[in-house]
């Protein structure tokens, strides 16, 4: 189901000269976020917050004209087509439409370029020009914010630094928010003084008391910063267990014993497993310390060939409501979730990964919050990704420390498996494409991110597939992670039902790399170019694609971008493309994949001058003629 909206109300607004659904689109970034076409969106959320539906119409100026329909809390743009147009009210009464000053759309532009797009000198240096000399503060304090994150990001600390000092100077308002990563930069940076002053001088914020671990000099000392952030959160202290070890594996119940609520709707909590036998017993702990008593914990060991299997074994002889699942054969960890769904028995369902730490009350907190709160179907907790020994290492594109927790969501378990089958078995990014499914069908307010503070810790590891280069994410979208949300995105546009068959064909093209994990791919022909809007270029390659499905050959595209291109465009492809992708017989290369073809075309007419970090390596026969780093190739060859 969509949200709750009229279907004739969208109909008319369809057919409505005032609504412009590709200037909404363009206008207002989250409904790009959200599976929902503009006029919907509008429908259902643009009305409520007096957004402009188009260039024609300005809903707040509306407004502010004509207090009467304010004070009624009539949609301006309903009230103007029944009746204010009639009565001579002006559409654009003394106002511009509520776009965003062309600077600051530019500066959104080239973050995009920079963080998405992959480019690098090119928006680094329009960027920085904007942060040090653009009249447009707002603008100026955006473009200084994003190079500092991405310097900080890259481990170039001294630039970090002052990149967000020359944020601060511009405008000083987000220190309560950037001083994590602020201190954070300064302590890399070993100047100890710096960060302790930062710290001292901005709001306290569990995020900060996080950061504090940074330059701690003893375990006490970063556990009383963990300790400060929970409280700060409303949350029971840890200890640290007695002996060796990293201190994430040592965290403990300050208070032994657990006392929590025995009787209650039971949770099932579902632990994919693969060789995880040097991390699992910290999550079995974890999970056996909630101070929630009704639960069954579902370890689904998923093929392991370490001892994995005989320390949940030995859990679960100890603990009845450990269960042990055995798998034959390997399905990766959203195919062994599926297994666990199969034989969860809770009214609730949640997850919990091999490797990670929970706060005792994880598991009641967010019971407690269904409980208390019918309006929502499902909810989740936030986290923090840390090191072993405590510290934090990924931030939110707004630097926050602490964010949502995807495995965290809640959902009763007969909603997961009869309106939604469960998790797609790709590699990585299931769980956010099952929440999006989730808030396709019931709304987007029906799951709810109350700010928990960091009830669980997520143990950043180099070898997991959330740390890989190729399906990485740190703080933004890119190579394979956003085409699959692209792919993801137009298919729940678009489905008669979000129901997926575990272990059944998956009902929306992915990437290869995601699907398979860097087989190598091959293909007929591979276009490259700039496939962001309908100009020359695109017109030709839906020729070549239609002159490819009538003889039968495999096709695969790669989109481009340049800095000269048009704010207008944003980074995905165009409708006319995206539509005819089918994963099949024309496919998205990403980053990370290795591909070989019988002919590699770049789309005429442009000029694409600067390296990309998010490009695939293309093999013309054996010859390469695009890979990460390099400037994209033209076209090298006339082979017919």
């Amino acid at each position: 189901m969509r949200p709750k909206v009229d279907p004739e109300a969208v109909a008319r607004l369809r057919r409505s000269p005032w609504f412009d659904a590709a200037w909404y689109a363009r206008t207002y970034a989250d409904v790009a976020r959200l599976p929902l076409d503009p006029a919907t969106h509008y429908a259902w959320l643009g009305a409520y917050l007096a957004r402009d539906p188009g260039p024609q119409f300005a809903a707040r100026a509306y407004l502010a004209a004509n207090p009467d329909v304010a004070a009624a809390g009539l949609d301006p743009l309903t009230h103007y087509q029944s009746a204010g147009r009639a009565e001579g009210r002006a559409a654009h009464p003394g106002a511009g439409p509520a776009r965003a000053p062309a600077a600051l759309r530019r500066f959104k532009h080239l973050r995009d370029l920079l963080e998405t797009g992959g480019l690098d000198a090119g928006p680094r240096a329009a960027l920085a020009e904007m942060a040090m000399g653009e009249a447009d503060p707002e603008a100026a304090a955006g473009a200084a914010e994003a190079l500092g994150l991405m310097a900080l990001h890259r481990g170039e600390v001294a630039e970090a630094r002052a990149w967000l000092t020359r944020r601060q100077e511009i405008s000083g308002a987000a220190l309560a928010r950037l001083a994590p990563v602020m201190a954070i930069a300064a302590a890399r940076d070993g100047d100890r003084a710096a960060a302790e002053t930062l710290a001292a001088q901005a709001p306290a914020s569990p995020g900060l008391h996080l950061a504090r671990i940074w330059w701690a000099g003893t375990e006490a000392e970063a556990l009383a910063s963990l300790n400060a952030a929970l409280g700060l959160a409303g949350h029971a202290p840890v200890a640290l267990a007695d002996g060796a070890g990293a201190l994430m594996d040592r965290l403990i119940p300050a208070t032994p014993g657990g006392g929590g609520a025995a009787q209650g709707p039971l949770v099932s909590v579902l632990m994919a497993a693969h060789d995880s036998a040097a991390t699992i017993e910290t999550a079995l702990r974890a999970m056996q310390a909630q101070s929630w008593r009704a639960f069954e914990l579902l370890v689904i060991d998923d093929a392991s060939t370490d001892a994995t299997a005989d320390i949940v074994a030995a859990h679960a002889a100890r603990d009845p409501r450990i269960r042990l699942i055995r798998l034959a054969q390997n399905r990766g960890a959203y195919g062994a979730r599926n297994a666990g769904l199969a034989e969860a028995r809770g009214r609730f369902v949640t997850l919990h990964d091999a490797d990670d730490w929970s706060h005792p009350d994880r598991l009641r907190h967010q019971v407690e919050f269904l409980l208390s709160n019918p309006g929502h179907v499902g909810c989740l907790s936030q986290q923090a990704r840390c090191m072993p020994d405590l510290r934090p290492c990924r931030w939110t594109g707004t630097g926050a420390l602490i964010f949502e927790n995807m495995t965290s969501l809640m959902l009763p378990t007969d909603l997961v498996r009869d309106c939604l089958g469960g998790w797609d078995a790709v590699r990585v990014s299931a769980d956010s494409e099952l929440l999006r499914r989730v808030r396709h069908l019931f709304g987007e307010s029906a799951v709810a991110m109350p700010e928990t503070g960091p009830l669980a810790l997520q143990r950043a590891s180099g070898g997991s597939a959330t740390g890989e280069g190729a399906t990485g994410m740190d703080w933004f979208y890119y190579g394979v992670r956003r085409e699959y949300y692209e792919a993801q995105r137009h298919h729940h546009a678009r489905a008669l039902h979000l129901w997926y068959r575990p272990g059944g064909a998956r009902p929306f093209p992915a990437p290869a790399r995601l699907c398979s994990g860097g087989a190598e791919v091959t293909c007929d022909r591979v276009y490259a170019g700039l496939m962001t809007m309908r100009d020359a270029g695109v017109t030709q390659l839906l020729d070549w694609l239609e002159e490819d499905r009538a003889a039968g050959r495999r096709a695969a595209l790669v989109p481009l971008y340049d800095l000269s291109m048009s704010e207008e465009a944003g980074l995905s492809l165009h409708p006319s493309l995206r539509d005819i992708v089918d994963g099949v017989a024309v496919r998205v290369l990403c980053h990370g994949e290795v591909v070989r073809c019988a002919r590699y075309r770049r789309l005429p007419g442009q000029a694409v001058t600067e390296p990309h970090r998010y490009l695939p390596v293309i093999l013309e026969k054996d010859q390469t003629v695009l890979s990460p780093g390099a400037v994209p190739a033209q076209e090298v060859t006339e082979t017919p």
